[in-house]
């Protein structure tokens, strides 16, 4: 899904309106598929404050509130003027709101202790400047109480107070999920800014689509699900690859075994396991029993392994030392199949830099911002991520997965592809080694490794979140947890893809009413 500018977003409402949509017709879709998308991110919550401002964006979350309302949920609007300073849209959509005997919170006290969500519908993208006056306080407030009283907040369109000049120190709501509405906005995806936006979910509203034209992209389902579709029942294990991970010395025993799981839940075919002679028999012993395990040291075994391996990744516990780096050159020179790299061998290629010249194969590697510091030699800050993507993938014929709050997908030509999944509780060990896991898994099942490394990454955020879900809270979200959730990841993707199928076709139907009077929550 295309990233587009402020402006940009404007010039596709008109050009949507001009097809005959209406202004009204389009925060229907918004409010309609907001409301779907908080009813399968918070399926415990009942109780919902809507801040509603004076414009569109507070039209919508009118209509939001009126669907989770019929619903079922408790649902509560408080506006943030006076009635008299409505535009008439949301000054429509409220009197629709009372209509259905919808709450109104009395003006001037927000009732902060009675809810489990809150809903940002204060301002949208045409802000511009820093808040100030009423508007600034009541942000505050929100913030405040969101820290005191733990409740959720889900912003419409983008957290009252960012826009395009916002920056880390600004005054503006922070959210745990974004609902952008359209296309991303490309402000919402600045890893600086990324402690207010939270997690971003694209709610689209146009029947048409913009083209990208090299700028960037948002990794969403309907934009990748051709590249995993339904298994033929005429199928065997071969047809899905054998990977082969190479990792693990002393004290490092878990990565490569996590690696491992995560490849097998992502549905590969085969799975072998080369690790250090020392530690061969801890790894072996917890190991899943599919996995098939073998010390590296074994030069026939190695060499038999990565001559039918349809995928190699290395890195997870690797090791630093003479012998890691010895792998790694005889991995560079002999291998001929698409590679995956992270963990000790990113740290590798930096005191090798020669290494990563000689590549003669489709490379993906992922690092962290430390790692991606150590390749290129300095040190990145939030603010380069880009730049510094981009001047590597101009020097090296590879795959790049920066790791991040915005994990980024680039390669040389083409856009970045932000990804929209994940949440804090990935801010723990083992979460590299489970995405590793999970794109060589991908690319053994013959994915290509650019279309793979979108697809992974997804996935990944994407079990996390269902975790989150499950759990309500990011504390001691584990590794071992998130590969256990790859299922219900592959699950979501699928449906996710199929909903924004079932939205479009709606609206060339005409069958999406102005004024609803029922609601649905989403298949399970």
């Amino acid at each position: 899904m295309i990233i587009l500018s402020t402006s940009a977003i404007r010039r596709s409402e008109e050009k949507e309106m001009a097809r005959g949509i209406s202004d009204e017709e389009l925060m229907e879709r918004a409010g309609r598929g907001c409301a779907e998308r908080i009813l399968e991110a918070f399926p415990g919550k009942k109780r919902v404050l809507a801040l509603v401002g004076r414009g569109n964006n507070g039209g919508d979350g009118l209509v939001i509130a009126r669907c989770l309302a019929l619903a079922g949920w408790d649902a509560t609007v408080y506006l943030s003027t006076e009635r008299e300073g409505l535009g008439a849209l949301c000054a429509k959509k409220l009197g629709e709101w009372e209509r259905q005997g919808g709450q109104v919170a009395p003006f001037g006290s927000p009732p902060w202790a009675e809810v489990d969500l809150v809903l940002d519908a204060l301002l949208g993208i045409g802000m511009k400047g820093e808040l100030r006056g009423e508007m600034a306080q009541l942000v505050s407030s929100l913030n405040d109480e969101r820290a005191r009283r733990f409740f959720r907040t889900v912003a419409v369109d983008t957290p009252s107070g960012l826009w395009a000049g916002a920056n880390a120190a600004s005054a503006a709501v922070v959210a745990d999920l974004t609902l952008t509405v359209g296309y991303g906005k490309d402000f919402l995806f600045r890893e600086a800014l990324s402690r207010f936006v939270g997690r971003i979910e694209i709610v689209p509203i146009f029947s048409g689509r913009e083209e990208c034209g090299g700028g960037a992209e948002a990794i969403v389902p309907e934009e990748v699900a051709r590249w995993l579709p339904r298994r033929s029942a005429h199928c065997h294990k071969n047809q899905f690859g054998r990977v082969l991970l190479l990792g693990g010395s002393r004290g490092f025993t878990g990565a490569p075994a996590m690696a491992a799981s995560a490849a097998h839940r992502v549905g590969a075919g085969l799975v072998t396991l080369g690790v250090r002679e020392e530690v061969y028999p801890v790894v072996a012993a917890h190991s899943r029993l599919e996995t098939m395990v073998f010390p590296i040291s074994d030069e026939s075994l190695l060499a038999s392994n990565l001559s039918r391996a349809t995928v190699v990744a290395i890195g997870p516990g690797l090791g630093l030392d003479r012998a890691a780096e010895d792998l790694l050159a005889l991995l560079v020179e002999e291998n001929r199949s698409p590679a995956v790299f992270d963990a000790d061998a990113l740290t590798l290629f930096a005191r090798n830099p020669g290494l990563l010249d000689r590549l003669r194969f489709p490379a993906v590697l992922t690092p962290h911002p430390g790692e991606m510091s150590r390749l290129l030699g300095r040190k990145i800050r939030d603010e380069e991520r880009e730049e510094a993507a981009r001047e590597f993938v101009e020097r090296t014929p590879a795959t790049l997965v920066l790791k991040g709050t915005r994990t980024l997908v680039v390669r040389k030509g083409e856009s970045f592809w932000y990804n929209t999944t994940g949440n804090p509780g990935l801010a723990a060990g083992g979460s590299g080694d489970i995405l590793l896991g999970i794109l060589a898994g991908l690319i053994g099942q013959g994915i290509p490794p650019w279309e793979a490394a979108k697809l992974g990454v997804w996935l990944h955020g994407r079990a996390a979140d269902l975790l989150l879900q499950a759990r309500e809270v990011e504390e001691g979200i584990l590794a071992t947890e998130v590969v256990e959730s790859l299922a219900g990841a592959i699950r979501s993707f699928r449906a996710a893809a199929c909903r924004a199928l079932r939205e479009r076709e709606e609206w060339s139907a005409g069958n999406l009413a102005v004024a609803p009077t029922t609601s649905r929550a989403p298949s399970p």
